[in-house]
């Protein structure tokens, strides 16, 4: 009897030791938070971000998608809809977030959050709690919920980007897309978030250069700001990409053939092989940070806004050229205006081309 009563006792400690397990991998898997970011606007952000989730999505793996850009939201427009409810009805105690959320393409879940976040400045204890608690209910619903801040360094875009588990950086070649990418590194890096930071070189116009750009600037950043930043992939230009928009519907569904398309998929992939498991709360706990970082971050400082004095913001130029392989930019000098870079004709959401 002796030994029939130590050996049920070694398997309930067994069992028990297996359920703990079980828990904490599941607490350490939990959903992933993706925020996709630039430094600057019209470099393909939001589009990027729409047609990532869809390929993360065809892989079998649910994805929902936050659109957190306080100051010009696109998801919506890039798939042509016109929501009926936001976030902020939810923490208004209106709607359920299952009221709001509004059914993507091949199962996408789209969640209009812009003035719900926006209203967190003047968020009470209970409206936070009730945000939590209805994105928690998320979590049981998707594995990646990717996260389309706003452009720049203004106080709600780095709420976001240094709350999130992994963050996408979006660049162009371009030399004022390559300097204000530095510049919202830098940002994030002086927040101490331990977010795992990626680049992303969106319309190059060759792989291999683009992604020497990219590890130009990864360079520069290692040796600047000692942080480590991964060139996640490149994204060639594509005339399909500017189809889709002014269709309103993803590229990555609209021109399945495309080179867009096979470069957004190398992306997914990317994400779902080199990515680690998350640490850090899961959605539930991306929203408590948010949330107390946000009322610090008015919606008008959503704006497109480098926020660097004018002395940094001309190192940054230096960096940027150097990063793209071209000469110095002397102090002072120009690099031109950025009206010019902005698409001659515009069609809603255009200028978010990928």
């Amino acid at each position: 009897m002796a030994e029939q009563a130590d050996s049920l006792r070694r398997w309930v400690h067994q069992k028990a030791d297996d359920v703990t397990s079980e828990v904490l991998a599941g607490r350490l898997k939990g959903p992933h938070v993706l925020a996709i970011s630039s430094g600057k606007g019209g470099v393909g952000k939001s589009n990027l971000a729409l047609n990532l989730a869809l390929a993360l999505q065809s892989r079998g793996v649910p994805t929902a998608v936050l659109d957190a850009d306080l100051g010009l939201a696109n998801i919506n427009i890039i798939l042509g809809q016109e929501p009926d409810y936001t976030v902020f009805d939810v923490m208004q105690g209106d709607r359920h977030l299952a009221d709001v959320m509004v059914p993507g393409p091949l199962g996408v879940l789209i969640i209009p959050g812009a003035s719900g976040m926006a209203a967190a400045a003047a968020a009470d204890l209970d409206q936070v709690q009730t945000l939590m608690a209805e994105f928690q209910s998320l979590e049981s619903r998707v594995e990646w919920l990717v996260v389309d801040t706003g452009a720049g360094i203004a106080p709600a875009v780095l709420a976001f980007v240094a709350a999130a588990d992994e963050a996408l950086v979006v660049t162009t070649p371009e030399p004022t897309a390559l300097a204000d990418a530095y510049g919202l590194i830098r940002a994030v890096d002086d927040t101490m978030s331990p977010v795992r930071l990626h680049l992303v070189v969106n319309r190059a116009s060759d792989a291999g250069r683009g992604q020497r750009t990219g590890e130009r600037l990864a360079d520069l950043v290692a040796r600047a700001l000692d942080r480590s930043v991964a060139v996640a992939g490149v994204v060639l230009e594509d005339p399909a990409v500017a189809r889709a928009v002014v269709r309103q519907e993803p590229f990555y569904l609209g021109s399945p053939k495309s080179g867009a398309r096979a470069d957004v998929d190398r992306l997914a992939d990317y994400l779902l092989d080199r990515v680690p498991a998350p640490r850090r709360g899961g959605i539930a706990g991306f929203v408590r940070r948010v949330m107390s970082a946000v009322p610090r971050a008015r919606a008008d400082d959503s704006r497109e806004d480098t926020g660097l004095p004018a002395q940094n913001q001309e190192n940054h130029r230096g960096v940027a050229n150097d990063a793209a392989g071209a000469a110095p930019v002397p102090a002072g000098a120009s690099v031109g205006p950025r009206a010019a870079e902005a698409p001659s004709s515009v069609t809603p959401g255009e200028g978010e081309r990928r």
